[in-house]
């Protein structure tokens, strides 16, 4: 399928089409199934977003958000460079969302493997559903880095053949700081989410984009990211 791109000025201007964006996605899953599963992204580019769904909210109660994540890296929640500590100081910290429904990586379990485990367990258990071999979110949302990465899924990672895990250790990556160990969505989970929603600044990912753009390319992770009902890219030029 097509990929429905959405180009804007500035960041603040991608801002307000994925909040727009993320809440109708929040209303008609409420509306559908009674509840909206979210899986968040790290990086820079999704926290004024954030920022702005804890100011103006989802339009749904916080009570019926499920949220959890895309990847992790294999640090303490407190370490500057968590994922979830991150998204926790602009978001979670302002919401009045019971805590059941935050659903942080385990990044305190060792090996990373087991923590792998642990989330994946976590994640059927809240999602699935009769006849779904694979657990559906209504959203994920994804970055892409420079080199094409997206989720914790790096060019070359073995991690990228993963056919049976939903939730995978990924070794740390040559291509991106920093050099941690990470936990990830392998493809089979993100290809079975209802939709997909890529927030991307297009400076100095120039290449990635248009080949990610193009179609499946396996030196460009996030190029493989094709759920059924196709992408929806918000790409800010400045």
């Amino acid at each position: 399928m097509t990929p429905r791109v959405r180009r804007f000025t500035d960041v603040a201007a991608l801002t307000e089409a994925a909040f727009a964006f993320v809440a109708e996605r929040a209303m008609e899953a409420v509306a559908a199934r009674g509840r909206f599963s979210l899986a968040l992204s790290g990086g820079g580019t999704p926290l004024p977003l954030y920022a702005a769904l804890a100011a103006r909210g989802l339009g749904i109660a916080w009570n019926d958000a499920l949220m959890f994540f895309g990847d992790e890296r294999l640090v303490p929640w407190d370490d500057p460079e968590n994922t979830f500590g991150a998204v926790r100081r602009v978001l979670f910290d302002k919401i009045t969302a019971p805590a059941a429904n935050i659903r942080p990586m385990p990044v305190q379990l060792t090996p990373p493997e087991a923590a792998g485990a642990a989330y994946e367990a976590e994640v059927r258990a809240a999602l699935g559903r009769p006849g779904e071999a694979v657990p559906r979110f209504d959203l994920i949302l994804l970055g892409m880095g420079p080199d094409g990465h997206t989720a914790s899924l790096f060019p070359g990672s073995p991690v990228l053949g993963e056919t049976k895990r939903l939730v995978a250790a990924a070794p740390p990556p040559t291509t991106a700081k920093p050099a941690v160990a990470r936990l990830t969505f392998t493809l089979p989970l993100l290809n079975a989410a209802r939709r997909v929603a890529f927030l991307v600044t297009a400076k100095g990912k120039e290449t990635p984009l248009d080949k990610a753009l193009a179609g499946p390319d396996p030196t460009v992770p996030a190029s493989l990211v094709q759920p059924e009902n196709g992408v929806d890219w918000f790409v800010a030029e400045g």
